[in-house]
């Protein structure tokens, strides 16, 4: 269950991922939320692992050790994630991938599935993300409010204080769980404070490339493989109306539903068993 860390430069820039088990076994890519990075699924890679998977999970660009853009807008987009994800998977000449990802990376794994020119998804996973933003302004006016002014601290045990305060609603972590949260999403900044891994200017090139909802739920209807999709219901960034309205639309979709809120942590058995068991199908 040795992690290793590589590099690759795809779309014209190089992507940092951690790579899990046997490079012939078959592949799970699995893809962070907004500005997170692919550390967070090590507790799901090594479970994959055991059950004879291999396992991916890329820093998207702008985050973690991947390389940050020159042109923002254009990079940091939807449109541009997409190529760089879709160039990603490409690099390991696999016929179809399974396809995990948690809120940003889910919506991605949406458009990933609906692109005639990517690689072939068999299975796609979604933790609390839908394709629209239903009754959820609160939700990500919190987020973008703290991601686009990132508190800097003296010490890594401050920073870990703030980590647990603003994701409290996520399910329950061990000390250690948190210590690893907070380690593998750092950096210290030029004056030695330290602060969050990722660059700021993701959230404003996000916000303005935006699709129309119905265009975002025509992505959903257009999915032609199984879907599972995590729900908090504490969540306020995958709100019941929008569960409503995915089931509505998708009534294949498989749901899981979690006492927590925005995301699941992908890191205890209630969470890893039913992920594990849906992409053995």
């Amino acid at each position: 269950m040795t992690r290793t860390d590589a590099f690759v430069t795809v779309a014209g820039t190089e992507v940092h991922y951690t790579d899990w088990g046997d490079s012939d076994a078959p592949l799970v890519v699995c893809v962070h939320g907004l500005s997170r990075n692919g550390r967070d699924f090590d507790p799901l890679a090594r479970r994959l692992v055991s059950e004879g998977y291999r396992v991916v999970c890329p820093d998207m660009p702008g985050r973690g050790r991947s390389e940050w853009a020159d042109d923002p807008e254009t990079e940091y987009s939807w449109e541009g994630l997409l190529a760089t994800l879709s160039a990603f998977c490409d690099t390991f000449d696999r016929e179809e991938v399974r396809y995990v990802g948690t809120s940003m990376g889910g919506l991605l794994g949406m458009l990933l599935a609906n692109d005639d020119d990517a690689v072939s998804l068999s299975h796609l996973v979604c933790n609390d993300i839908g394709p629209v933003f239903v009754h959820a302004e609160e939700g990500i006016e919190r987020i973008v409010d703290y991601l686009t002014d990132p508190p800097a601290f003296d010490t890594y045990t401050q920073l870990e204080s703030w980590y647990r305060e603003t994701y409290a609603t996520m399910n329950e972590q061990t000390d250690a769980e948190w210590r690893r949260f907070t380690v593998t999403s750092a950096r210290r900044r030029d004056d030695g404070r330290v602060t969050r891994d990722y660059d700021e200017r993701i959230v404003a090139a996000l916000l303005s490339s935006n699709a129309d909802p119905e265009t975002a739920w025509g992505y959903w209807e257009s999915l032609d493989l199984p879907v599972f999709v995590l729900w908090g219901r504490e969540s306020d960034v995958l709100t019941e109306p929008t569960v409503e309205e995915m089931l509505a639309r998708r009534p294949e979709t498989e749901l899981l539903e979690l006492d927590c809120g925005h995301p699941p942590g992908l890191n205890v058995p209630e969470q890893l068993d039913p992920v594990v068991e849906f992409l053995a199908t």
